[in-house]
């Protein structure tokens, strides 16, 4: 039959590096790039600041060796009024600093969040472990790391070199103590990177995985509760939770022993840089106001070592999100938009070999399926549980991909379609139906700008526009989390009007008469018939006898393979015949 033919449709980050395998995914990378002129200015406003910074020494090394000795009320004046000009200017330059790293952060997470919102959803369809809102969450992690005070220091760390540089020029024993306080405390950086590492990322994976479990536990709680499953769930979800609760007071225990020896260090250093200074001021080797002057340099050097080991807890959080996100994008296949407008399609299904494995599991479902679909036909797919139906009814729509063989609709694979496209010709009701927040007739526009006329005509198209209409809001009904405020069979309704929105060439329904009572089952008849009229190409995965009487033609599936297929009648007679003989 012809079908019909439509004239126009109606980088790496630079604080810290995580393994990236070779390289940066392309939407971090450049998402990262975005953010080169911040974190330059970051960088430049960083040198001025600690330029600055050696306003106090000085100011004190003139204090002590030419305003004391001289007496001079005039020169302390303009000392300190200098002093305190530089002072605010260091002041002015450190808040804008710290507003560009928090404009940097949202320019990171801005440039990066459709893209891990991308991840997150194919990670959702490959049913991967990292799925759900883990992502978007580890994302929040870096922006909200990037965006506390504690990461100027690693902006800060590059110029502890210069002030030792400077302590050495006061003086060589106060430059070789200032040297080895700063290996010391960089030994004990190190040593907070490999003693706190393991058991934070630890940690960290199994919150997220104690979170996955809570998060899709909760969302069945009415069959926890008619089951008396809760405490069963609650232990399980308790001992994910008690492990990283563990592995969080481990690395707690080891960080807080080394923040604790590294504040004793340091004050130990800074004793010793003024009992040092004051035994060479005895030797009149150094003067009061160089010993002062050191000992407010050196800790301006070692200052961004103990800041960045007080941050470091965070920046192994930070570090291991990023990692995560970065894992998740090299295996997000690319989004491409550009090509040849391939045309309107009439709705030629081509099945070609079909070897498909569902997500997460290790053996092929389905085995060599082959057959080809015209338009204006109405194909039953029919089987025992556990045959492949559902899995080939994903297949068919690109939800899930095949490992062998193609999917064709017009000549072209299923997944050469821009998904923007593909969704104007193909339609779809899963065995689960899930509704999302928004109004009725937002739902049924597939979550775009609803188009009334569409709307309307798709719902009467499924036979649910009475059914609407008895509802308080009629098609403007808020519809709760999951589609809670309707009833299963409202919600098969909605979710078939959704699937013939648009008037699709190809519609896939996947069990619609799972909770329909007789009258659905009626109403969900015609909607075939009106369907076959209009040259569209359905496919119905059902067990239910009567609705296989209203089909054109019929697939056997067996074992995931095409057991049986034709026409309605030549198939039934095929399978009715074994059954009467072992009858008889």
């Amino acid at each position: 039959m012809t079908g019909r033919v439509k004239a126009s449709p109606r980088g790496r980050l630079p604080l810290f590096v995580h393994n990236t395998r070779g390289s940066t995914a392309a939407p971090l990378g450049a998402a990262v790039w975005r953010c080169r002129g911040g974190v330059l200015g970051v960088a430049g406003f960083s040198a001025a600041a600690n330029v600055l910074l050696l306003v106090a020494p000085v100011y004190m090394l003139q204090i002590y060796d030419r305003v004391l000795p001289s007496a001079s009320h005039a020169t302390l004046i303009a000392l300190t009024g200098v002093a305190v000009f530089l002072l605010s200017c260091f002041g002015l330059l450190d808040w804008i600093r710290q507003r560009l790293m928090t404009r940097v952060a949202l320019t990171l997470h801005d440039g990066a969040v459709d893209a891990v919102m991308a991840g997150s959803y194919h990670a959702s369809l490959r049913r991967a472990r990292q799925s759900g809102g883990q992502p978007v969450r580890d994302l929040t992690t870096v922006r909200q790391f990037l965006n506390t005070p504690s990461t100027l220091a690693f902006f800060d760390a590059p110029w502890a070199p210069v002030f030792l540089g400077a302590v050495f020029l006061l003086h060589s024993w106060l430059g070789v103590l200032a040297l080895l306080s700063t290996g010391v405390l960089l030994g004990l950086g190190v040593l907070t990177e490999t003693r706190s590492r393991g058991p934070y990322r630890l940690a960290t994976e199994q919150a997220a995985e104690a979170q996955r479990f809570a998060e899709n536990g909760l969302r069945h709680a009415d069959v926890l509760a008619a089951m008396g499953m809760y405490g069963a769930f609650r232990q399980r979800w308790r001992r994910k939770q008690d492990g990283s609760v563990a592995g969080a007071a481990e690395g707690g225990a080891r960080l807080s022993a080394l923040l604790a020896t590294t504040k004793t260090v340091r004050q130990t250093v800074q004793v010793g840089t003024l009992g040092l200074g004051a035994w060479l001021v005895l030797a009149q080797e150094l003067t009061p106001g160089m010993m002062i002057a050191a000992s407010i340099i050196l800790s301006r050097a070692l200052a961004p070592i103990e800041q960045g080991i007080a941050a470091w807890r965070g920046c192994v959080t930070a570090r291991t999100a990023w990692g995560r996100l970065n894992d998740l994008l090299q295996r997000t296949p690319p989004v491409d938009g550009r090509g040849t407008a391939l045309p309107w399609p009439q709705g030629v299904v081509q099945v070609e070999g079909v070897i498909a494995t569902p997500p997460g599991a290790n053996r092929p479902v389905l085995h060599g399926v082959s057959f080809t679909l015209r338009p204006g036909t109405v194909t039953a797919v029919v089987g025992p549980s556990g045959s492949g139906k559902s899995t080939l009814a994903r297949v068919l729509v690109g939800v899930w991909p095949a490992q062998v063989g193609q999917v064709r609709l017009d000549g072209a694979s299923i997944g050469e379609w821009p998904a923007e496209r593909r969704i104007q010709h193909v339609g779809y009701l899963p065995q689960e139906v899930e509704l999302f927040e928004g109004s009725l007739a937002e739902n049924i526009a597939r979550l775009g700008a609803p188009d009334d006329t569409a709307v309307l005509a798709a719902a009467r198209l499924a036979h649910c526009h009475t059914v609407l209409m008895r509802l308080p809001e009629h098609y403007d009904t808020a519809v709760a989390e999951g589609g809670a405020n309707l009833s299963a069979g409202q919600r098969q309704r909605v979710g078939l009007a959704r699937a013939v929105y648009g008037d699709p060439v190809f519609v896939v329904l996947d069990e619609p008469d799972a909770n329909l009572d007789a009258a659905g089952e009626v109403a969900l008849l015609k909607t075939l018939q009106t369907l076959k009229q209009r040259s569209a190409t359905v496919v119905l995965v059902t067990h239910t006898p009567r609705l296989v009487r209203g089909v054109d033609q019929v697939l056997v599936l067996q074992d995931g393979m095409l057991a049986e297929a034709g026409p309605r009648d030549a198939v039934l007679q095929r399978l009715v015949r074994p059954a009467q003989r072992r009858a008889g």
